[in-house]
């Protein structure tokens, strides 16, 4: 029996650096470029976080294109 495509999941990773945190990484749960222990988040939420200027979608997985917002 096929299992039917679930929709991606997303996760916020936070960046530090030697000057404080850089902003956040909104990534689709599977990407490669993630670093670190990112935090699960729901649909809604990534699709609210891309909305703030202190978090950005990854350019590798783009998040905002899976969600389906456009600049």
């Amino acid at each position: 029996m096929a299992h039917a495509h679930s929709r991606p999941r997303f996760v916020v990773q936070q960046k530090r650096t030697p000057r404080g945190p850089e902003p956040a990484i909104i990534h689709v749960d599977d990407c490669s470029m993630i670093e670190g222990r990112p935090h699960p988040i729901s649909e809604h939420d990534a699709r609210v976080s891309l909305t703030d200027p202190n978090l950005e979608p990854c350019a590798f997985c783009r998040p905002d294109t899976e969600l389906g917002i456009l600049d």
